[in-house]
């Protein structure tokens, strides 16, 4: 067994001894499809099939009374009044907050303490707000992913603590994979202190493939496109 062991070990080093790196321009370690050889229409309706594969909701809406609507017929739904959010800026969508607020429902503000207990008690409070409504920074078609990078406005709870979470993505922002997003927009991973990639609702399988929703995250998923 040992000689055995020093002959494959000997190889090992002899080949390293031989080796030579390949030019880095040769180097591709995987292979991105550009955007451009697909059409928007395309990237939608692959996106719109792997989220409904994943037990998520995709919507359409064109106006912001259409998408207040449609946010409150999924509120109600879910006996929701409340609501966790990014900011109607963060959003890109002004007078949301005001339109939820006229067909009953609540904007739930909050700022964390920096103290641990502080922060453990804010969290828990919160923890009883029914749905989290956000925008999208992108939404990516091969895995019905939606993209959000935290930042002022852009609080990471709305879209984490709440068992619903409604995502508002425009129509201009449906990349073909992760890859192609991040050749276009590098500059995603480094606008704030988390980049999340949410395919679907949240899911965990124990040791016997018991599959559960909701235990790190969201139950429900919902996806309004807008324009």
């Amino acid at each position: 067994m040992t000689d055995a062991r020093d002959r494959v070990l000997g190889a090992v080093r002899d080949a390293l001894l031989r080796a030579t790196l390949p030019h880095s321009a040769a180097v591709r370690p995987f292979y991105v499809v550009p955007d451009d050889q697909t059409t928007k229409a395309d990237r939608i309706a692959q996106f719109t099939s792997a989220l409904i594969a994943l037990t998520g909701e995709v919507h359409e809406a064109g106006s912001l009374d259409a998408i207040c609507d449609l946010i409150a017929q999924i509120a109600r739904r879910d006996n929701a009044t409340r609501y966790l959010s990014w900011s109607d800026e963060a959003i890109e969508c002004p007078g949301l907050a005001a339109g939820l607020l006229s067909r009953g429902m609540r904007r739930v503000t909050y700022d964390l303490p920096v103290d641990q207990a502080g922060r453990l008690g804010a969290a828990r409070s919160l923890a009883t707000v029914e749905l989290g409504v956000t925008g999208a920074d992108a939404a990516l078609s091969d895995g019905g992913a939606i993209v959000l990078a935290s930042g002022p406005g852009r609080g990471r709870l709305a879209s984490l603590l709440p068992p619903v979470h409604i995502a508002l993505v425009k129509s201009d922002r449906f990349y073909g994979s992760l890859p192609a997003l991040l050749a276009a927009r590098p500059d995603l991973v480094a606008r704030g202190s988390n980049f999340v990639v949410v395919a679907g609702p949240s899911r965990t399988a124990d040791i016997e493939m018991m599959l559960t929703h909701g235990v790190h995250g969201p139950k429900h998923v919902h996806a309004i496109l807008i324009p």
